[in-house]
C-alpha cells in the first residue's frame, strides 16, 4: 500500500509539472535531450495555449522535425512534415511581410533536401528565395538571422552556400538575443552550435572552441556542445 501510495504522489508531481512548465522550458529541454516526447508534448502545449494553427505550434513541429536529424528518424519527419508546410504557408499567405515563418519553411525545405538530396531540384530555389525574401523583411529578427546563417553553412558552395556570410549571420542572430533574455530560449543555443560549425568549415578551430566553451558555460548540460567541443580539442 505505501508503494502505492508513493506511486500516485510521483505521478501527481510529475503530471503537475508538464502542465505548470512553460512552453519556452518544454522546448528548452527537449532542445537539449534530443526528446522526441517532450517535442511533441511542447505541441500540445502550443497548440492548447496559442491555437493549433500558430506559429508558436509550427515552431514546436519544426523543433520536432530539426530533431529528427540527430537519429535520421525519417519516419517521424514524414509524419510533420507537410503538416508544417502547409501551416507556414498559410501564416505567409496571411502575412507575407512577416519574416520569420518565410525563414523557417526555408529551413524546413533545406531539411527535405538532406533526407532526399534530390529534391534540390525542386526544393533548392524555393528555399533559396525565401529565405532572402526572410532577411528583406525582417533583418532584424535573431531567428532570421540563425535561420540565415544555416542556409549559407548547409548550401553548396555552388549554390550560394558560404561559410564566413555564415559566421556574420551566425554573429549577428546571438547579437541581438544577447539583446533580451535569453534563459530557457534554445534557438539561441542553436545560434551558438551553428556559429562554431561556421567557424569550425572555416577552419577557425580556436574560435569554434571558444563559442563552445561560452555555449557551455550558458548551459553546462548542453551535450551536443560538450561532443563538438571534445572533438575539436581531441584534434
Amino acid at each position: 500500500m505505501k508503494t502505492l501510495v508513493l506511486t500516485i504522489i510521483t505521478t501527481l508531481l510529475t503530471v503537475g509539472t508538464i502542465h505548470t512548465q512553460s512552453l519556452n522550458e518544454l522546448q528548452y529541454a527537449a532542445y537539449l535531450k534530443a526528446g522526441q516526447s517532450l517535442w511533441q508534448r511542447s505541441i500540445e502545449l502550443a497548440e492548447k495555449q496559442h491555437g493549433p494553427a500558430s506559429f508558436e505550434a509550427t515552431m514546436s513541429a519544426y523543433g520536432l522535425l530539426n530533431n529528427t536529424m540527430a537519429n535520421k528518424d525519417e519516419a517521424t519527419f514524414d509524419e510533420y512534415v507537410e503538416l508544417v508546410v502547409d501551416q507556414l504557408s498559410a501564416i505567409i499567405k496571411d502575412q507575407p511581410q512577416w519574416g520569420e515563418p518565410q525563414a523557417v519553411l526555408s529551413t524546413v525545405y533545406g531539411l527535405k533536401m538532406a533526407y532526399s538530396p534530390m529534391k534540390g531540384i525542386v526544393y533548392g530555389g524555393k528555399s533559396g528565395s525565401l529565405i532572402e525574401s526572410a532577411v528583406k523583411h525582417q533583418p532584424e529578427s535573431p531567428l532570421v538571422q540563425k535561420l540565415f546563417g544555416s542556409y549559407k553553412l548547409y548550401t553548396p558552395s555552388m549554390f550560394g552556400g558560404d561559410a564566413k556570410e555564415a559566421v556574420a549571420a551566425y554573429t549577428q542572430s546571438i547579437l541581438i538575443y544577447e539583446q533580451q533574455p535569453t534563459a530557457n530560449n534554445w534557438l539561441y543555443l542553436d545560434a551558438l552550435v551553428g556559429l562554431a560549425l561556421s567557424h569550425q568549415k572555416n577552419q577557425q578551430t580556436d574560435l569554434a572552441i571558444e563559442v563552445l566553451e561560452k555555449a557551455l558555460k550558458i548551459e553546462p548540460e548542453f551535450q551536443w556542445a560538450s561532443a563538438l567541443l571534445n572533438s575539436y580539442t581531441s584534434k
